[in-house]
């Protein structure tokens, strides 16, 4: 895992020294035009059956990022420091869909383990929706995300519901890497957000016994997201 990680990191920074490349300008391109968008996804079709053309617009964005690779990952970087929140809260929802499978479990997974420090400033943000789909993104790294856990740790006791949810679901998807959370994660057992509280229990299960993330708990994911939690 150390060994795979390593190798992407050197293929980020190749990447990033190579920043006028026609696909890396793609990229950076792609990722202005993100600050058009709802920085929530939609429940479903419109009343009237059709998809929002707004919506058909980002899904194809989304796929030619997921297209560019590594390649997007510089400009993804940047992207979550824009001064414009609209770009950062943006860029960090567009890392939980590409990196996770909550969104299309049966397309290509990016691999944003290079977009780890910058994810884990973004914790910090102003921005209670960009804390909240940053730490989303982190639990997509898996256990290669320890270095944010002490991070995570501090976001969990952020006055805002949706960053302590985020908190959450970062830790259960560094799973049994994160055991140094559980203390934290049951003090969260009594939270007084329901929500908090069965996501701090699936983070505890998680890191407890690598239970695996069940369709039912996706759904309730993407449910989340789609709120703009």
């Amino acid at each position: 895992m150390l060994v795979s990680f390593v190798l992407s990191m050197s293929a980020f920074a190749a990447n990033s020294d190579n920043i006028d490349s026609p696909a890396q300008r793609e990229a950076a391109a792609i990722v202005q035009q993100l600050r058009d968008f709802p920085p929530a996804l939609p429940g479903g079709l419109r009343s009237d059956g059709k998809i929002d053309p707004v919506e058909q617009r980002r899904e194809e964005l989304y796929e030619r990022l997921r297209r560019l690779g590594n390649d997007a990952l510089p400009a993804l970087t940047r992207g979550l420091s824009d001064p414009d929140v609209r770009i950062r809260r943006n860029v960090a929802l567009v890392l939980t869909v590409l990196a996770g499978k909550w969104y299309k479990p049966s397309a290509p997974r990016l691999d944003i383990r290079p977009c780890l420090t910058a994810l884990i400033t973004a914790l910090k943000d102003s921005d209670s929706s960009v804390r909240a789909r940053a730490a989303q993104a982190i639990g997509d790294i898996g256990a290669d995300a320890i270095p944010a856990i002490p991070a995570l740790l501090t976001l969990l006791k952020n006055a805002d519901e949706g960053s302590r949810i985020g908190a959450c679901i970062a830790l259960r998807g560094v799973g049994t890497a994160a055991k140094q959370a559980l203390p934290a994660l049951r003090l969260a057992l009594a939270d007084p957000s329901p929500d908090v509280r069965r996501f701090a229990q699936q983070a505890i299960d998680s890191i407890q016994d690598g239970r695996k993330l069940t369709a039912q708990r996706q759904s309730a994911l993407a449910a989340l997201v789609e709120r703009g939690l």
